[in-house]
C-alpha cells in the first residue's frame, strides 16, 4: 500500500454551514455515484411501480425538511455546494432509513440493510478501549470508490474523525471523538415509520457535538426520537460499551464492560428482547446472525489469543477483517462469517491513543496484511502503511467474494448480463470453498428468474437436486421450494411435501404457491422474488403482504 492508496482526509473547522457548503463544492464531481446507487436500490422490475415508489420517497423526505430546520439548514448548505436541490440530496441520505419500512407499504420493494458488526476489546498495550467496526451494505462500486475520512471541529464542538464517502456530509456512520468515545451505527429491520422522528444522521451529528460521556449520550438519546429503528454501538474511555437501540419513540439499551480476554461482538440482534422478530425481520435473518455468532467463537479459538498473548488493535483488525474460509475438508456446511462479502468498511479506532487502522481499496474490505494507520487523529494527522503479521485470506477467496457481491449490485441495477458474469466468476474462484456452493445456488436462482425454455428448466431441476444436503438449513428450504416449483412447471405435480420444509414462514410460501395455477406459475413466481446474496436469503414480498 502506497500513499496513493491512503484514504483522503478532509479537515473542516469553524462554522458548520460554511463547511457543509465547502464540502459540497468538493463533492460536486463525486457525489452522483453514491446518490444514483441509493436511488437504484428502490427500483422495481415493474416500471409503473417505480413511479409510485418515487412519489412515496418524495413524500417521506418532505416532512424531514419541513419539521427539522436544523437538518434542512445543513442539507441546504451542502446542496448549494453540490448545485443540487435540498430535496434531492435529502432523498439520497434518507433512503437507508426508508429501506427499513418501505415494504410495509409497497411489498415489491427489495429489502436490504445497512448491516454491520462491532467488536470491542481492552488493549493492555495502549491501556485503552479498541473498537473494530465493519460496515455491511450493497453500495459496492460507489461508496468504496470515493471513500474518505473527515476531521471536523464545527461550532466550537469537539474534534471528531469520521469515515464515510463523497455524497455523505454527516459524521454519523463510523466516528471517534476527542471526548474519548467511538461510534458504530447499525441499522435494524423494522416496521416503524415515526414521521415525527429526527433523521438519524442529523441526530447523531447533534450527539457528537454535545455529549462527552456515556451518561450524557444516554440522556440525549432517551430524549430523542428517530424515523425508524437503529442501534448505536459506542465504546468509552473506561472500557464501558453502550448498545443503544432507538426505534421511533421507543428506547432500549444495555451497558457492557470490555476486557482484555475476549472481544465483545455485536451484529444485528435487537436490543428490544420482547420484539416478535419473525414479524419484523426477513425469514432467515435470525439464522444468519446465529451463523455469524457461531463463527465468531470459532475465530476466537483460531486466533489463539487471551492467555499467551493479549489482544490489541492489530489483532482486532485480524479478527474483524479475515473470514474463516471453511475449507472443503470440514464436515460442516457453509456458515456466514462476521466478515461478509458486503463489507464496505473495516476500521479499528482507538481514540485515547489517537489512532485508527483502516483497510482501504475496493470492497469487500478483507484485511490482507497491510493497513493504513492514521495517527494524531485530533491534531495534525499523520498517515503510514503498516504490516500486521498473521494469516490472511487467499486471493482467490477474496476475488470470489468480490464477484459474489458484484452479482448482487448488478441485480439491484437490473443489469442481468453483469449479474450472470459476476456470479459465474464467483463460482469459479470459490469452487474450492464451501461458499462456492452458495454461489452456485444463486446462479440457479437467477436462471429460474430469467430463463423460460423447458429444456433449460429441465436441466435446472437436475442442478438444484445436486445441491440437496450441501446448503445451510435455511437455504436448503429454499432449494426445496425451487425443486417443487420446477416440478410443477415441467410435470404438473409436486413430489415434495410441506414437512420437507422446516422454516414455518417458507412453509407458508409453499402452501401459497401450491394453490397458484400452473399456466401462470413461472411467470408470476419469478417476478415475485427478490434474491439477497448479501443476507443469504430470498424475499417473497407477496407472501409478506398476505399476512
Amino acid at each position: 500500500m502506497d500513499k496513493n492508496n491512503f484514504l483522503p482526509i478532509h479537515t473542516l473547522l469553524g462554522d458548520e454551514t460554511e463547511n457543509f457548503y465547502q464540502l459540497g463544492l468538493h463533492d460536486r464531481q463525486r457525489h452522483t455515484l453514491l446518490l444514483d446507487h441509493a436511488k437504484g436500490l428502490f427500483r422495481s422490475r415493474r416500471a409503473p411501480l417505480n413511479q409510485t415508489i418515487q412519489k412515496i420517497i418524495q413524500a417521506g423526505v418532505a416532512p424531514s425538511l419541513e419539521f427539522y430546520p436544523r437538518f434542512k439548514r445543513r442539507i441546504t448548505a451542502y446542496a448549494e455546494g453540490l448545485q443540487k436541490s435540498p430535496s434531492e440530496v435529502a432523498m439520497g441520505l434518507l433512503i437507508p432509513e426508508m429501506m427499513c419500512f418501505m415494504d410495509k407499504w409497497i411489498p415489491g420493494i427489495p429489502h436490504t440493510l445497512l448491516g454491520c458488526s462491532s467488536a470491542f476489546i481492552w488493549c493492555t498495550k495502549r491501556d485503552a478501549l479498541v473498537h473494530g467496526r465493519t460496515l455491511d451494505f450493497p453500495f459496492h462500486g460507489s461508496f468504496d470508490v470515493h471513500e474518505r475520512a473527515i476531521q471536523s471541529q464545527l461550532n466550537n464542538g469537539p474534534m471528531t474523525l469520521s469515515f464515510s464517502s463523497a455524497g455523505f456530509p454527516f459524521p454519523s456512520i463510523t466516528a471517534m471523538s476527542e471526548a474519548g468515545y467511538t461510534l458504530g451505527l447499525h441499522q435494524k429491520f423494522s416496521r416503524t415509520f415515526h414521521y415525527q422522528g429526527t433523521p438519524i444522521f442529523d441526530l447523531i451529528f447533534e450527539m457528537l457535538q454535545n455529549c462527552d460521556s456515556l451518561e450524557e449520550v444516554v440522556r440525549f438519546l432517551k430524549k430523542s426520537e428517530s424515523l425508524t429503528a437503529w442501534s448505536l454501538y459506542m465504546g468509552f474511555q473506561d472500557g464501558r460499551v453502550l448498545s443503544f437501540e432507538i426505534d421511533g419513540d421507543q428506547h432500549y439499551h444495555s451497558i457492557h464492560q470490555a476486557t482484555e480476554d475476549k472481544p465483545l461482538y455485536f451484529c444485528n440482534q435487537r436490543e428490544n428482547k420482547k420484539l416478535i422478530s419473525h414479524e419484523i425481520m426477513p425469514y432467515g435473518f435470525e439464522l444468519y446472525n446465529e451463523m455469524r455468532l457461531e463463527m465468531r467463537h470459532k475465530k476466537l479459538k483460531a486466533l489463539g489469543l487471551s492467555r499467551k498473548k493479549k489482544w490489541d488493535a492489530e489483532s482486532l483488525m485480524r479478527f474483524i477483517g479475515v473470514a474463516d474460509e471453511q475449507s472443503k475438508t470440514e464436515s460442516s456446511l457453509y456458515k456466514a462469517d462476521p466478515m461478509t462479502p458486503s463489507a464496505l468498511q473495516n476500521i479499528v479506532m482507538v481514540p485515547q491513543a489517537q489512532e485508527a487502522l483502516v483497510v482501504t481499496g475496493l470492497g469487500p474490505k478483507f484485511f490482507s496484511g497491510k493497513v493504513q494507520k492514521i495517527s494524531n487523529t485530533f491534531d495534525r494527522v499523520r498517515q503510514e502503511t503498516i504490516t500486521i503479521k498473521g494469516k490472511v485470506n487467499e486471493p482467490r477467496f477474496r476475488k470470489g467474494n468480490y464477484h459474489f457481491m458484484q452479482a448482487q449490485v448488478a441485480q439491484d441495477r437490473g443489469e442481468i448480463h453483469k449479474t450472470y458474469h459476476h456470479i459465474q466468476l464467483a463460482i469459479e474462484y470459490l469452487q474450492d470453498y464451501p461458499m462456492g456452493v452458495i454461489a452456485k445456488f444463486y446462479f440457479l436462482v437467477f436462471q429460474y428468474m430469467h430463463e423460460e425454455h423447458k429444456k433449460v428448466l429441465s436441466v435446472l431441476l437436475g442442478e438444484f437436486k445436486k445441491l440437496e444436503g450441501k446448503l445451510p438449513p435455511y437455504l436448503q428450504d429454499h432449494n426445496t421450494l425451487f425443486l417443487s416449483r420446477l416440478e410443477k412447471i415441467l410435470k404438473g405435480q409436486i413430489s415434495a411435501g410441506i414437512d420437507e420444509i422446516k422454516h414455518p414462514s417458507l412453509q407458508r410460501v409453499f402452501e401459497f404457491e401450491k394453490k397458484m395455477p400452473r399456466l401462470l406459475f413461472h411467470a408470476v413466481t419469478k417476478e415475485l422474488m427478490a434474491p439477497r446474496l448479501d443476507l443469504l436469503d430470498i424475499f417473497y414480498p407477496h407472501i409478506k403482504a398476505s399476512r
